[in-house]
């Protein structure tokens, strides 16, 4: 699960690149987004085989908001849908 991964996320304003950052540690998953000018750590990270969950909130320009996120990754190919209170969010992105 350790890795940076090239990432397309498919918000409500339209489709943003970043990275996101997988640190595990024995099924404990940290690390962050950084996407839209900012880093963003996530919090309460697990994972289990290939899947992982965490939640976080992002910071885009003066606004944020809360998600969480659930997802696997297959080979290098990370597939992943974040909720939020403005809809869900697919995340496509393959390791870097």
């Amino acid at each position: 699960m350790n890795g940076t991964f090239r990432v397309t996320l498919l918000t409500p304003i339209g489709s943003k690149s970043g990275t996101i950052n997988f640190i595990d540690d024995n099924g404990v998953l940290s690390g962050s987004i950084h996407a839209m000018g900012s880093e963003n750590p996530f919090r309460n990270g697990i994972s289990n085989g290939n899947s992982f969950e965490f939640s976080g909130t992002l910071k885009i320009a003066f606004n944020r908001f809360d998600y969480t996120a659930k997802g696997s990754i297959t080979g290098d190919t990370l597939s992943a849908t974040a909720v939020t209170k403005f809809g869900i969010m697919q995340i496509n992105g393959a390791r870097i």
